[in-house]
Parts: structure tokens; sequence; C-alpha cells
């Protein structure tokens, strides 16, 4: 893989940001003329190179013959903050053309797709049904998936408290979620799409894992729509080799078959 890491000039936040991106090193083998690209989101205390630095996502990504683009987006849970920066614009929007021009990565839905762990699980699953005419599919590893439960969480903490005050400036003073921002409205509205425009989902989280309950709710929810939707759990914690494992599953459910062809091409 080439490796790039710097900085961009985003102007949906009018400022640079860093970003972190992965390209196939072998350009040769990939049939297509454009690279298909994973947005590799990242959690709520790490960076754009969190992925390139705890796990073999690039090892990974690699085999696949496909990009990863890893932005950086501090603390804002992926969204255009009520007190501060258009966040979700920026990754659901800017950031495909931005990477499409750069370098030389697919513009079609069907080539790229969206993944992250915890935050950056809620980040994916986010872009995959509020832009699914951008991303054909998704995979929220450990992720904070019930954001009510969130917000509700920060109210009985007090108005005072760090985790209050640093949800109220993503999402408003009254805590109060918006239907673009909740996960389980946003599938029941993508559900209403024709077949061909629904994101394909995918969702993991660890037998240990503190968010178990928010990926159990969101499994059960979206088990009743006509989703194509994969749920997986096995023994695991909120960690990087649970994290390493679910983008090996992702890869495999964005581009299946993928590896192997490309194997016979070597």
């Amino acid at each position: 893989m080439a490796f790039f890491k710097g900085t961009v000039r985003s102007d949906v936040m009018v400022m640079d940001t860093a970003l972190t991106v992965v390209l196939p090193f072998d350009m040769k083998k990939i049939p297509e003329k454009e690279c298909p690209a994973v947005f590799l989101l990242h959690g709520l205390k790490q960076g754009s190179d969190a992925w390139a630095r705890m796990s073999s996502a690039e090892r990974y990504a690699n085999e696949y013959g496909v990009a990863l683009v890893m932005p950086e987006v501090q603390r804002s849970f992926y969204t255009d903050m009520e007190m501060g920066l258009r966040y979700f614009t920026y990754v659901s929007e800017e950031l495909p053309k931005i990477c499409s021009e750069m370098f030389h990565l697919s513009a079609r839905r069907q080539d790229r797709f969206a993944a992250g762990l915890s935050m950056g699980g809620y980040g994916a699953v986010k872009l995959g049904l509020r832009a699914s005419h951008v991303f054909s599919a998704c995979a929220g590893f450990s992720g904070c998936l019930d954001m009510q439960s969130l917000l509700t969480l920060a109210q009985k903490g007090g108005e005072n408290s760090e985790m209050a005050q640093e949800v109220r400036a993503i999402y408003g003073t009254d805590l109060t979620l918006r239907p673009e921002d909740d996960l389980f409205r946003l599938a029941e509205k993508t559900a209403l799409l024709p077949e061909q425009d629904r994101p394909r989902v995918m969702v993991t989280c660890g037998e240990q894992d503190f968010l178990l309950s928010h990926n159990r709710r969101f499994r059960d929810r979206m088990e009743t729509l006509p989703y194509e939707f994969v749920y997986r759990e096995w023994p695991g914690a909120h960690e990087w080799s649970f994290w390493d494992q679910s983008i090996q599953y992702a890869l495999e459910f964005f581009l299946p078959g993928r590896r192997e062809a490309l194997a016979k091409l070597d």
C-alpha cells in the first residue's frame, strides 16, 4: 500500500483538517480504472491515523485492492454540530469529492463504503443510512448506535457535567435528538427507498462490550426492516483486537470474493 498522512482544506469547515489515506500499491491488478474506497472512521478518543497505527487494516485492504480514507472529526460524533463545525457534511459530501479528485478514487456509489468503531461505528452507520446515495454499504463496530440513550445519560449526569456540556455542543442545549441523527428513525426512513437504493448494513459487537445493549437494540429494529443486514457478536470487549477482526469481516461483506479473485492475478 501507499501511505499518505497530511492535511486537506475543507471549505465546509473553513479550516485545514487531518487526513490519512492508504492506496493499494499494485494498482495494475485492480480491475477498475478507479479504486473502490472504504471510509474508515475513528472513535471518540482517537484521530485520523488510529486505524493505521492500531490495526492491520492496511494489510487487509491491500488484499482486497481497496483504498482506506481516514478523516479527522475530533469528538463530534460525525455530526453537524449545533455549536461547532459541520462534520457530517464534510465527511458525507465534501470528503468523497476531494478524494475522488486527489487520489483518483471511484465516485460510483457501488464502490464507496463506510466503516468505523465506537463513535465511528455510529458515524459509519449514519453515513450509510443518511447518505445512501453516496455509500452502498456500511459497517459499525461496537457502535454507539442508540444515541437517545447517550443523551438521556448526559441529562442524568447534571447540567454542568463534562459529558452534558460536550453533548450539548453537538446536539443542542435541550439535548433533543434530531431525526437526521437518530439511527433508528433513519433506518425506518431509508427502508422506504427502492431496494437498489437501500444500503447494505453490518454491525458487530463484543459480548463483553459496554455498548452491547445499544447494538442489540439496533439489531432488533433492523431485523424488522427490509435491509440486507448482518449482525455478528462474539466474545470481546471495546478493544482493538475485536475491531481488527471486524474490519476483516466488513471487507468481505463489502466486496465478497474480491480477495480471492485478486489473488489469482498474482
